[in-house]
């Protein structure tokens, strides 16, 4: 199984590999905004533009899996997530992304696409699964209490965003065991 393959969907959202296609719908939304206060800032430039083709470019060398998120019921754009360093060898992989367009930015939006990257993890038989948050992004720490991830580690002034603030990093993980859990457990309280 590849990480980036078509297919991966649950009964409340559809997470298609971002291509060229989605351009027009990442370029209308309100992503560029977070781009400047939660992304890092990247070599050769920090325009949205910049950041689109890097992430294709990641996509296509296998350094990353991104997802544009539809929602099922009605085919509405509904955000972009994805997975990045990839280590096959060692079979883990971290959860780079997640952004869903303000009024779709719900815990349950966000639970649901994380489950379905969750399920995508399990079944290319990840071992470790690790997310790392920048503290600030109360977005994300608040829905990380469902996910019931272990924190391990912060990483003080860890990189540079694209307006050019030093941030932390907490670094959250779940093993493949705890993988099939919280899968079992969100479908459970969500389908």
């Amino acid at each position: 199984m590849d990480l980036s393959a078509p297919g991966l969907e649950n009964e409340i959202v559809r997470l298609e590999p971002l291509s060229a296609d989605h351009r027009d719908h990442i370029f209308a939304s309100e992503i560029e905004k977070s781009v400047w206060k939660w992304m890092p800032a990247l070599p050769g430039g920090t325009s949205l533009n910049h950041y689109f083709k890097a992430i294709l470019a990641a996509q296509k060398t296998g350094q990353a899996a991104t997802f544009a998120v539809f929602r099922q019921s009605d085919n509405l754009f509904a955000g972009v997530t994805g997975f990045n360093d990839i280590n096959k060898i060692h079979r883990r992989v971290r959860n780079a992304i997640a952004w869903h367009p303000r009024e779709l930015a719900n815990s349950k939006m966000y639970q649901v696409t994380q489950l379905a990257m969750i399920q995508r993890a399990y079944d290319w038989r990840a071992k470790r699964l690790e997310w790392q948050i920048n503290p600030n992004n109360e977005y994300l720490v608040s829905n990380l209490a469902a996910l019931a991830l272990a924190r391990e580690a912060l990483f003080r002034n860890f990189e540079r965003t694209a307006d050019g603030i030093w941030v932390d990093k907490e670094v959250y993980a779940m093993t493949r065991s705890e993988m099939a859990e919280t899968i079992g457990r969100l479908k459970r309280a969500w389908f």
